[in-house]
């Protein structure tokens, strides 16, 4: 019979000797567990993955916080906690529009509403590729941040901060540009 160190005796190696390994056993026994977790909350398997993901992250960079509870417990309210962020933040996205002028889409023909979207092109067109790029990502093909920063090997903050200034940079041109066009 194998020995099976337990959950204390497997943080206590990473706490002080930084043993990756007794971490990794800690992931091997509770991944499952969290992943059903932020699964059924999630109810995406790309999205409760990476909340899985960030879970054992965050757990490891607090382990020192950790206060002798069930670790699996533990990790999966982390889990949880980082779910609904996530939730809060695509909430939030999506009732923030790009221009308080384009909220939703209207049926009939509309010649100010055409000028304007003609206009918004125009803005975008002007734009450096790589920001055109972040546009058509994630505005059409509906990719989300996260997805656009692993693509591009940068954090998603990077590429909020950025889609913040070219959406900026856009309605800056929005307002310079007479609506008569």
């Amino acid at each position: 019979m194998l020995f099976q160190p337990t959950d204390i005796e497997l943080i206590r190696e990473v706490l002080q000797d930084s043993n990756a390994r007794a971490f990794e056993m800690l992931m091997k026994r509770y991944t499952s567990a969290v992943y059903g977790a932020a699964l059924r909350l999630m109810k995406d398997t790309e999205n409760a993955q990476e909340v899985t993901q960030m879970a054992f992250i965050q757990a490891y960079r607090h382990l020192d916080s950790w206060r002798g509870e069930n670790f699996g417990a533990w990790v999966t309210i982390i889990a949880n906690h980082i779910a609904l962020r996530m939730f809060e933040k695509e909430k939030r996205r999506q009732t923030d529009p790009l221009d308080e002028n384009t909220d939703a889409p209207d049926e009939s023909y509309d010649e100010q509403k055409e000028q304007q979207l003609q206009a918004m092109e125009a803005a975008i067109a002007q734009l450096p590729e790589a920001d055109r790029q972040l546009i058509q990502w994630h505005y059409y093909q509906s990719i989300p941040l996260s997805t656009i920063a692993q693509r591009l090997g940068q954090t998603e903050n990077n590429i909020k901060v950025r889609m913040y200034r070219i959406r900026e940079r856009i309605k800056k041109v929005l307002t310079s540009t007479p609506t008569n066009l």
